[in-house]
């Protein structure tokens, strides 16, 4: 025997969502596709904006912190940036007459990838991604000096450590940054018109 539930359409028994209901996650969405929208037109801003924190923190913060007696908020950026660098005094700088929280090489790579970061904002519509073999011959150089020191075959001085380094980001920046360029302007464009669709 078929039960009147069984007669029932399946779409009958769903629960029915409000228009108020509805409204509010239609506002929801385009609050959230909004900013990823945002995000995607201003990434360049957001990620030069990361690299100059990243490097003024270790090399000016930290040595100015040192030199002032906040030895505590000094000692946490330096735990921070041990992560992922040595931070060997007789490889890094002294401004203030203070060691900076990461090594020379480690402050080339920093300072060059944000000068090289805001060199694109200027230059970007001029720019070609780098082919990927150019950017692993960009690199090169670094993995040399390094591996050849890390081995003990000879001793790099500062100097190398600077080039290396800078050119590594050069590198980076130059085959990363088109490409990522390409890549937000047609998410934004897929954002955009999700905004579109919820209006």
């Amino acid at each position: 025997m078929t039960t009147r539930e069984s007669r029932t359409p399946a779409r009958a028994l769903e629960p029915q969502v409000s228009e108020r209901r509805q409204a509010l996650d239609r506002s929801v969405q385009r609050v959230v596709f909004g900013a990823l929208r945002w995000g995607t037109d201003h990434w360049l801003a957001l990620v030069n904006l990361a690299a100059f924190v990243a490097f003024a923190l270790p090399t000016v913060a930290a040595p100015l912190l040192r030199l002032g007696g906040y030895d505590q908020q000094a000692d946490a950026i330096f735990t921070l940036y041990s992560l992922n660098c040595h931070q060997m005094p007789s490889r890094s700088f002294f401004p203030f007459g203070e060691q900076m929280a990461m090594c020379e090489r480690m402050t080339a790579i920093h300072g060059a990838f944000f000068l090289f970061g805001m060199t694109y904002v200027a230059l970007r519509r001029r720019f070609r991604p780098l082919p990927m073999h150019l950017m692993a011959a960009y690199a090169f150089p670094m993995a040399v000096d390094g591996v050849t020191q890390l081995l003990g075959w000879r001793e790099s001085q500062w100097e190398l450590r600077v080039l290396t380094g800078a050119l590594f980001s050069l590198g980076v920046v130059w085959y990363t940054f088109p490409h990522f360029d390409l890549w937000m302007r047609l998410t934004g464009h897929s954002f955009a018109r999700q905004v579109a669709a919820l209006r």
